[in-house]
């Protein structure tokens, strides 16, 4: 069953081709379909399996795009990654985006999580998944409980999380599947929140504290490289607990 892809930020250029002749190209949405800007390839989502929902690729020359898949077995919603990477001994890398929602007293969060799967040419094979990553969550937590808390606050009454990540070809050759850049930004509002200390516990907001400030820690860069052994993508260097923005 089938649903559409949406366009998206990347974090290298449309079109752009690594030095082993792999492909990042975007998708293009209309009449109910995601295609490649030739029209020779279109993703959608397909059935659920095992409460994973995975993308298919098939010929442009397909008209009907399938139904939408059912989200009953599970509290996410998905769309399709916004790209399509053509591999340069055949078949493709698709993902789907996971959102994740909740809400709190007086906030709430939400969470998005790509995940990419590699796919034969003849589209017989199963999706295998090959790589997980968050690419956006926004967070609002409530900080005022009183006159006295707006006051100490400034006005301020919520601590704000924010994070975005962008997942594109490396550039680099590669014998296998290619090489893939991740960049992350991450920032809270005011300045010096913490989830995980509370925001009342700390003294008086100054009217310099009323900034976003960018977390350096979850603001990083990584190359992900595809090991065969594991049957998955593996970071060139740990990646950093950034779970107080990525986890609503």
């Amino acid at each position: 069953m089938s649903v559409s892809f949406f366009l998206a930020m990347m974090l290298l250029p449309q079109n752009s081709v690594d030095a082993a002749g792999d492909r990042l190209v975007p998708l293009v949405s209309a009449q109910g379909r995601s295609c490649t800007p030739n029209g020779r390839w279109c993703v959608a989502l397909a059935e659920p399996e095992d409460d994973q929902v995975l993308p298919r690729v098939h010929a442009g020359a397909v008209s009907t795009p399938m139904p939408p898949p059912a989200e009953e077995f599970s509290n996410e919603t998905h769309t399709v990654w916004p790209n399509l990477v053509l591999l340069k001994d055949g078949g493709f890398l698709a993902g789907v985006e996971a959102r994740t929602s909740t809400a709190y007293s007086g906030g709430g969060g939400s969470a998005t999580e790509l995940r990419l799967f590699r796919i034969s040419t003849d589209g017989q094979a199963a999706a295998t998944p090959v790589l997980r990553v968050p690419v956006a969550a926004s967070l609002l937590i409530r900080a005022c409980f009183g006159e006295r808390d707006m006051k100490n606050r400034r006005g301020a009454c919520h601590d704000e999380y924010s994070y975005s990540g962008d997942l594109g070809l490396a550039g680099e050759a590669a014998e296998g599947l290619p090489t893939l850049a991740y960049r992350s930004e991450a920032n809270a509002f005011p300045r010096g929140v913490s989830r995980m200390e509370d925001s009342n516990a700390k003294p008086r907001l100054k009217k310099s504290d009323l900034v976003r400030e960018r977390d350096p820690e979850c603001s990083f860069s990584r190359r992900f490289r595809f090991d065969a052994a594991a049957g998955g993508y593996a970071p060139d260097a740990p990646l950093p607990d950034c779970s107080a923005y990525t986890v609503p």
